[in-house]
């Protein structure tokens, strides 16, 4: 057993970009999520799940379409904390300025994530100190460019071609690479060479935003540590086509498919991601090599990791951008399945000493549970969705496997109380049976809600995570499957941290009583 399956892990579900503090600029950011450490161990919780927090394309508020498998999104850079800002009185002053302020107010007070307008003000502000930076520290070769250049040197393996890649995004006027000149596209080195010698300055500025969040990012790790609060980040099945590594890896994947998901209770047509297909034979010839790379990375950052949509490594459900073929998985035969889905399970689990968690949840054939199982490691159990055979029966929490992640709900899902208010009586009736051992009628949520938490808290699941909707009893959502817009991964908490244990207080010290009577 992993070493951190030892002892109970309790935690919340929690996106950076939800949290809010008094100095966000209109998402939660490193800074942010410090000022929540705080409050989480208020409530004796020891572990944070985020969200995929890689850079997302402009315009895209989705975490699971990223840019990138290693670059972190600067929007949750804090701009404030960066220590070199202060060598530059004309900048403070423009950033502390009313009218810029004013700005940031309106972004930090709104109810949901402004992703562009928060894109524009970070960026355009970042490329200020930027700027400065490389006039008064790189062109003069100062301690500080020394220990940029060093981030630069033991990130080149992916930061060459992301910072490349991301710049002439920004030339191309973010059409397709697939659009792209011969040279750019197919990668010639003279034409890469050339773009690092007419866009060195340039191309350095996206080098110098990731080593910014790196530090700062790496200072927050910190403080968690100090908590004794581990974080468990969230690695998604696969990047956006428009990404730097399937770019710079193109006989990987297979851009003439897409991924998706078949026919299942969020779909009865299946989902279409828009993400490329793996090209298998490729990805297991270098034994998984863009896999075991990114969860070393990831290792920087995490303690634990989620693996998204674990089925889709035992078989993809693969969808041909030819109309006339059909979708259909690419492994037809169990066995081969099995197998496949063992091999990346090894590889990636042998490439950090970080704790793989398997996002197991939707149609899952018998073998993905039995990998798990026998490789120890954990996949997910959503309350609500535990029952006998027969459906008739929800299972008791407390003979969860110890290997596993009990959760009242995830980030796709209803909070607890939207679902109690929605679901029909009988299945109500059996829940409440569950969480009381009681056959009356089910109370409103407000009366129920403890006994609720205090079920899951008291699973045999060494990992327990609440989202933080769920710990306060609130129906806001993060994602609705299947539809678009911004009621979508923009979510923001409405207390900052600062002012939670103000607002939340009582709720807030019942819980932490909880946690500790459950925990034990």
């Amino acid at each position: 057993m992993h070493p951190l399956l030892e002892k109970k892990l309790t935690g919340t579900l929690f996106p950076l970009f939800s949290m809010r503090s008094k100095t966000d600029w209109g998402i939660g950011d490193t800074s942010s999520m410090m000022f929540w450490f705080d409050a989480m161990k208020a409530m004796n919780l020891n572990l944070l799940q985020v969200l995929p927090i890689n850079e997302m394309p402009p315009g895209v508020s989705c975490p699971y379409t990223a840019l990138s498998a290693f670059a972190l999104d600067p929007v949750y850079i804090d701009v404030d904390d960066l220590p070199e800002l202060k060598e530059f009185p004309d900048l403070l002053e423009e950033i502390n300025s009313r009218r810029f302020q004013a700005g940031i107010k309106q972004l930090r007070i709104a109810k949901a994530v402004m992703y562009n307008e928060v894109r524009h003000l970070k960026f355009s502000t970042l490329w200020k100190i930027y700027t400065r930076f490389h006039e008064h520290h790189v062109l003069k070769d100062s301690k500080l460019a020394t220990e940029f250049r060093a981030f630069c040197r033991a990130n080149a393996a992916w930061l060459e071609d992301y910072a490349a890649f991301r710049r002439l995004k920004d030339t191309h006027s973010w059409t397709s690479w697939t659009h792209w000149e011969a040279p750019l596209k197919e990668r010639a080195p003279q034409a890469l060479q050339g773009l690092h010698a007419h866009e060195e300055h340039q191309v350095l500025f996206f080098k110098y935003l990731q080593w910014c969040i790196h530090r700062q990012w790496t200072a927050a790790r910190a403080r968690a540590a100090k908590l004794d609060i581990k974080i468990l980040g969230d690695l998604p099945f696969m990047v956006n086509q428009e990404s730097s590594d399937v770019w710079a890896r193109q006989n990987e994947f297979l851009l003439d498919r897409e991924v998706g998901a078949p026919p299942d209770a969020f779909s009865e047509t299946g989902q279409r991601w828009g993400l490329p297909a793996y090209n298998w034979p490729a990805v297991e010839a270098n034994e998984f090599d863009w896999w075991r790379t990114k969860v070393k990375k990831a290792s920087e950052f995490y303690d634990l990791f989620r693996i998204d949509h674990m089925v889709g490594f035992f078989r993809t459900w693969v969808i041909p951008r030819d109309v006339a073929q059909k979708p259909d998985f690419d492994i037809k035969d169990d066995l081969g399945a099995r197998e496949r889905g063992r091999r990346f399970l090894k590889a990636v689990s042998s490439a950090s000493p970080m704790l793989p968690v398997a996002e197991d949840l939707g149609l899952i054939p018998p073998y993905v549970t039995e990998v798990l199982a026998d490789l120890k490691v954990p996949g997910y159990k959503v309350m609500r969705w535990e029952k006998n055979k027969a459906g008739t029966e929800y299972l008791d929490p407390a003979k969860y496997p110890a290997v596993s992640l009990a959760t009242s709900s995830t980030h796709d899902n209803e909070p607890l109380a939207d679902w109690w208010d929605t679901v029909e009586l009988p299945e109500k009736k059996l829940f409440w049976k569950l969480i009381s051992g009681e056959e009356t009628k089910p109370p409103v949520y407000s009366k129920a809600r403890e006994k609720a938490l205090g079920a899951l808290l008291s699973s045999g699941s060494r990992i327990v995570i609440l989202p933080i909707q769920d710990i306060v009893g609130s129906r806001d959502r993060v994602n609705i499957p299947g539809t678009l817009g911004d009621h979508n991964w923009t979510y923001r908490f409405p207390t900052t941290a600062e002012d939670f244990p103000k607002k939340y207080g009582e709720i807030a010290e019942n819980f932490a009583a909880l946690v500790k009577e459950k925990r034990g």
